[in-house]
């Protein structure tokens, strides 16, 4: 596949709109530009339906019972758009801008041209009639930015449990090659009191829930174990809504909260010590607390020595044309759930991408897009031809 075609594959994909939405119709782009070669028993896709308009699919190449499998990994899902009158032009376009070094639109950096470059790398192996020894699998999710749904059906399903290596294409910045990233968990608490006029006592339900976010901050911003490349566990209570008005006790107040878990931590444990919190909250008199989890992802470690690692920093670096850098992701990624196989395998995270990622006149970079493109194809063609 030349620049061209790699460029007006990435068009196609930013042209579907699919903010919280409608992967399905890139599924459909996806199956109709394998279709000339499902003829040749080259092609294996399975479409993985959720809801609605939403879908995830694995495409595989290469021998289906080889002794080594690599993976690629893209969600198809875009944030909202804010503001759609603040656009410089349509979200949607694709249009190239700056003498043709960059195209905008939602979805540029985060993450369909991660996504494009490995669905160009699967094509010209296909095109090129490349002998693979070697399976390459692409799991191509929904709802990674709402709730991680796709990768999480798909690791159930076990479609990453055969694999070897896992390449993810979310955006990391200036190509660096990341080898391990934060679990998350998400949680709502729930703060019950007794409503009453505010000049009387009643029980006062916010009172109670500013008591559980200063406990939960202290014990959990507090834990010992620093990772080396991602600190330590990160907590933050971002949602809080309830009460009626301003002269009435508030008999009900529920939070949001998030929990950044570095790979030294397992989910469980991070669990146990929100749980103890409430638990203690809980035989206090008056206190009422109910906890529930809306998403649990498992952080993911790796070497920074080890072998995929290494190989992608020095292939970057050849096509770059400077180092990169071997880093950790603060943020969580659809690994947090792949980690969960009971055979994962390694991990990294490569992709292109900015710090214009989730924001007005979202962009990426012609070249650095290219570049990513390049990097997956010998990547692949290293480990599989």
């Amino acid at each position: 596949m030349n620049k061209e075609k790699q460029i007006e594959l990435l068009q196609h994909l930013i042209q579907i709109p699919t903010v919280d939405d409608h992967e399905k119709q890139v599924v459909d782009y996806i199956v109709k530009l394998f279709a000339p070669y499902k003829d040749q028993d080259a092609v294996r896709i399975t479409r993985v339906p959720y809801k609605g308009d939403r879908e995830s699919v694995v495409v595989s190449i290469g021998p289906e019972n080889s002794d080594f499998k690599l993976g690629f990994s893209g969600h198809m899902d875009v944030v909202n758009l804010g503001d759609p009158d603040a656009w410089k032009d349509d979200p949607f376009s694709g249009k190239l801008y700056d003498n043709n070094t960059k195209m905008y639109g939602r979805g540029t950096t985060d993450m369909k041209s991660g996504l494009a470059g490995m669905v160009g790398t699967m094509l010209t192996l296909l095109e090129e009639k490349v002998p693979l020894k070697g399976e390459l699998r692409l799991l191509a999710t929904v709802g990674e930015e709402t709730g991680m749904w796709g990768s999480e059906e798909l690791t159930k399903q076990g479609y990453v449990d055969d694999l070897d290596v896992l390449v993810i294409g979310e955006d990391t910045t200036d190509l660096n090659v990341v080898y391990a990233s934060n679990g998350d968990i998400d949680y709502t608490i729930t703060s019950y009191g007794k409503v009453a006029i505010s000049s009387s006592p009643g029980i006062n339900a916010l009172d109670h829930m500013l008591d559980f976010i200063h406990m939960a901050n202290q014990k959990l911003r507090t834990q010992p174990k620093i990772h080396e490349t991602l600190g330590p566990l990160v907590h933050n209570v971002t949602m809080i809504s309830g009460g009626d008005q301003v002269n009435s006790i508030p008999g009900k107040i529920t939070a949001r909260g998030n929990v950044r878990i570095n790979p030294l931590y397992t989910v469980e444990e991070v669990q146990e010590m929100v749980e103890s919190i409430v638990s203690e909250l809980n035989s206090w008199p008056d206190y009422k607390f109910e906890l529930q989890y809306d998403y649990l992802g498992g952080a993911v470690d790796g070497d920074l020595q080890g072998e995929y690692v290494t190989t992608a920093k020095q292939m970057l670096g050849d096509i770059l044309g400077h180092p990169v850098k071997i880093v950790g992701e603060p943020g969580a990624t659809d690994a947090s759930n792949f980690v969960k196989s009971p055979s994962a395998p390694t991990m990294l995270v490569v992709g292109p991408g900015n710090d214009s990622v989730h924001q007005i006149d979202e962009y990426v970079d012609i070249d650095e897009y290219l570049a990513a493109a390049e990097f997956y194809k010998r990547f692949a063609k290293k480990y599989l031809s």
